[in-house]
């Protein structure tokens, strides 16, 4: 039997509409040596039948749990894990071209702790997607300064679009939080801060549906600022061991976080406790001096903040 060199691990949890797609195309691969790991989390539709039907694939092992969130499901792939290499996919997106096999030559070559690749979002009818430079960051110092601008390149915050060497993981211990939301985040924060080298793929595989309404990033939690606010703060204190100038990353950061709060508050369609979730994330705002609009990097969020949400324009807003 060939020895598996790269193990793909997927959560699922209710998405039977997308799972055959998104297992396709990762079975469709020509790349001979790997394993497709599918870790249903407790799913409550025919999301766990859909995957007793792989389980024919020599491929594919197929783990059925109670629900814990997919950062737990993500641990659980990870113990069972056999390749030298860990990939974690979302079960509501698609692989296109030769993602496993390209990839995989850059790494035999390479020997990244990470290697990093490109994708599209897809966003109602838009497909966008940003574009990378090859490069190898080949120490912890160049990879630091290279932070910056990929991190305002948006491909910093995903597992989806990375593949992790599995010593590395195992060496420091680093796994996923039991978090419902941002664990993804957070744990790419924590891999970060070991990280010393990444190699960065220009070429773009993965296919990410932004924000599915049924989706965990759309839906209002009351917990939703904390969680939002955790990830800030490993963000910020990331930033500040390792000395990175990054004074307009935190400040835009924070100003999605309060945009992104109001917004999923209004899904409770009703106005009244929306404002009064809103109004005491910017009363904390302003008590803790978040965002200082000099380093704020575009010119509409600046008026906004100033002219929408300190001016409480936003407590006559609603979108229903």
């Amino acid at each position: 039997m060939e020895k598996i060199k790269i193990s793909i691990i997927m959560p699922v949890y209710n998405v039977a509409q997308y799972l055959r797609r998104s297992v396709d195309s990762v079975l469709n691969q020509t790349f001979n040596g790997f394993e497709l790991i599918l870790v249903d989390d407790g799913s409550t539709d025919s999301s766990p039948s859909i995957l007793d039907d792989y389980k024919k694939d020599a491929r594919v092992n197929v783990i059925h749990k109670e629900n814990s969130g997919s950062g737990l499901s993500r641990n659980t792939g990870l113990s069972v894990a056999k390749g030298q290499f860990v990939y974690f996919m979302d079960p509501d997106d698609w692989l296109e071209g030769e993602m496993l096999r390209e990839n995989y030559e850059l790494i035999r070559e390479m020997n990244p702790d990470i290697l990093l690749f490109g994708s599209y979002d897809h966003f109602n009818n838009e497909i966008t997607s940003q574009d990378l430079d090859n490069e190898f960051l080949q120490s912890k110092k160049f990879f630091l300064e290279r932070f910056p601008e990929l991190f305002k390149k948006d491909v910093m915050y995903t597992v989806w679009n990375k593949i992790y060497k599995k010593s590395f993981l195992l060496n420091f211990n680093l796994r996923f939080g039991s978090e419902r939301s941002g664990q993804d985040y957070v744990f790419n924060i924590k891999v970060y801060d070991k990280v010393n080298t990444m190699l960065v793929n220009n070429r773009k595989y993965y296919h990410y549906v932004i924000q599915r309404k049924d989706s965990a990033t759309t839906n209002f939690r009351e917990d939703m600022f904390s969680l939002y606010k955790h990830e800030q703060i490993e963000l910020i204190n990331f930033i500040e061991k390792n000395d990175i100038n990054a004074k307009d990353i935190i400040n835009d950061r924070w100003y999605f976080i309060l945009n992104n709060s109001w917004r999923r508050a209004l899904s409770q369609k009703n106005l009244r406790k929306s404002n009064a979730y809103t109004n005491n994330i910017l009363n904390e705002y302003s008590k803790n001096k978040y965002i200082h609009l000099k380093y704020l990097t575009k010119f509409k969020w600046r008026i906004k903040y100033l002219l929408f949400f300190k001016s409480h324009i936003y407590r006559l807003y609603k979108n229903w």
